[in-house]
């Protein structure tokens, strides 16, 4: 997902791969893998290009948390005469 994130920012700043590796000394290849839809960039190599495209990574903690509870589950209601029988 944050690669998919990355490559959207990429697109629309309108730079290339090629450009951004080469300014932050890193193989093109490996970027543009890195980057693919289903890979799990690394962090150092989130950071890098968030840096060079001017952006911050920042993690804010939700108002509420969603408990992993499981729910009661409902009382069963009781059968009509018609589905005793």
């Amino acid at each position: 997902m944050i690669g998919k994130i990355l490559k959207d920012l990429i697109k629309k700043h309108g730079v290339s791969y090629r450009k951004i590796a080469k300014d932050l000394g890193v193989d093109h290849g490996n970027l543009y893998r890195s980057l693919k839809n289903d890979s799990n960039p690394e962090w150092k190599t989130i950071k890098k290009v968030l840096d060079y495209l001017g952006y911050d990574f920042k993690i804010i903690k939700r108002r509420e948390v969603k408990s992993k509870k499981s729910k009661k589950s409902k009382p069963s209601r009781p059968k009509r005469k018609e589905e005793i029988a």
